[in-house]
């Protein structure tokens, strides 16, 4: 031990004094001798779902019967949508079994880090959950599910005490921000085609039976409402008196409080954890899902915009508040017949110092690039950092095809360190 001390320090001030664009390899002992935090939970490549610490050292296996058709048997059954409880002692997910791309049955199981159960919380041959956020108090598991013509969606809830599911509501596309107290949610839903129910937002209680409470204004185009995090405030869009679209700040009864900014098409948006910051992403074309265009990240109370970057679909930001984690898209073309590629380049902000840094590009893997267009929905249940905001998990695919699991060095000084074979992978919030 007394040789490994001075080692590490001396590698430690030398990757201080690196430059901002270079990036050394990762010591063989770094896995082992750094302070770990939270867990990283991951679809692995046989389809089962791991649990993980940070070194990637003896992952857990929390499934172990998921069969990806290997045999030509057509018989399937995977598992996905690694959700976990905001206090971290919990882990939902689903499996989804089949024959072929034929979805037959949903399940959805509850995982209890510290007692090591694995309990299964729901099951259905008709509808199948496809996104998961844990209500505050850890309790119950709110979920948005499809029917088996997939036209209608179901917002529901399930106790993981008792099992007794609750249908909250229906509306197509759907989105919702949990209140802090957990008793209540600002929702936006409905406006599609297939929806039975026109767009709207409203205020759903849960905790005395299910009352839905409308605002009347107009929304401008967005997705996912976002509750602070202490409970007060309320991001929103609407469209003003001079048919302006504007993201605004409303209290916690709708009420509008102010304006932060205008766009054009679009926007997305996020509170960091600590209250005092919102980023947003000023839509600049309309694409299929999600928004793409200017990043933006503002001091609400100064009421100052003090940083922007072009060209970013997604961000999330670090749980101590001081990092934007962001992702600009960018095609690139494939070898032989595979087409073009999609390729994002991770950059991380210090909104302390105000400078971003370009960390590196990569190709996501294809369930990573199916949460990042909804990524204003996915930052409340689930996050790539880790809770010391020193690291991120993304899930990636290499040169030669295979999806894989790797954390990365928020300071960007040192190589990713791949740590399994995988799909998706969602850190810890504790």
């Amino acid at each position: 031990m007394k040789k490994i001390i001075p080692l590490l320090l001396i590698s430690a001030l030398a990757t201080a004094c690196l430059p901002q664009d270079v990036q050394v390899p990762q010591s063989p002992l770094l896995p082992f001798l750094e302070r770990k935090s939270g867990l990283i939970a991951y679809v692995g490549g046989d389809g089962n779902m791991y649990v993980v610490d940070q070194s990637g050292k003896s992952p857990q296996a929390i499934t172990d019967d998921a069969d990806l058709d290997e045999s030509g048997s057509g018989a399937v059954r995977y598992y996905q949508y690694p959700t976990w409880s905001l206090d971290g002692n919990q882990l939902a997910f689903v499996a989804v079994v089949g024959e072929g791309a034929e979805r037959a049955q949903s399940e959805m199981f509850a995982w209890n880090v510290d007692e090591e159960q694995l309990e299964k919380i729901y099951s259905s041959e008709n509808e199948h959950p496809f996104y998961l956020y844990w209500s505050p108090n850890n309790n119950a598991v709110s979920f948005l599910s499809s029917g088996a013509s997939g036209q209608s969606i179901l917002l529901q809830s399930i106790s993981v005490n008792d099992g007794e599911r609750t249908i909250l509501d229906v509306g197509s596309p759907y989105y919702w921000s949990w209140a802090p107290n957990g008793s209540t949610m600002i929702v936006h839903a409905g406006g599609a085609e297939t929806s039975p129910v026109p767009e709207h937002i409203a205020f759903l209680q849960t905790d005395s039976g299910i009352i839905e409470d409308g605002l009347e204004a107009a929304s401008a185009s967005f997705q996912a409402p976002a509750w602070s995090p202490d409970g007060s405030r309320i991001l929103l869009t609407r469209v003003n008196d001079e048919e302006e679209n504007e993201i605004i700040l409303a209290d916690s009864a709708g009420a509008y409080q102010e304006t932060l900014a205008t766009f054009d098409v679009n926007a997305a948006f996020a509170w960091s954890p600590d209250n005092q910051l919102v980023a947003y992403i000023e839509g600049e074309q309309a694409i299929s899902a999600g928004t793409l265009g200017t990043l933006h990240v503002m001091d609400v109370n100064a009421s100052e915009d003090f940083f922007q970057d072009e060209d970013v679909f997604a961000f999330f930001w670090s749980p101590n508040s001081r990092k934007l984690a962001y992702f600009k898209p960018f095609l690139v073309e494939g070898s032989g017949a595979t087409g073009q590629q999609l390729l994002l380049q991770l950059h991380v902000l210090d909104v302390v110092s105000g400078e971003s840094q370009e960390l590196f590009n990569f190709q996501p893997s294809n369930q990573f690039s199916g949460v990042l267009p909804y990524f204003d929905q996915y930052h409340q249940s689930a996050t790539i950092w880790s809770p010391d905001s020193n690291n991120l998990v993304l899930s990636f695919v290499d040169a030669e095809g295979n999806a894989g699991i790797a954390v990365v060095a928020a300071s960007g000084q040192l190589e990713p360190r791949l740590i399994a074979s995988g799909f998706l992978a969602f850190w810890s919030w504790r």
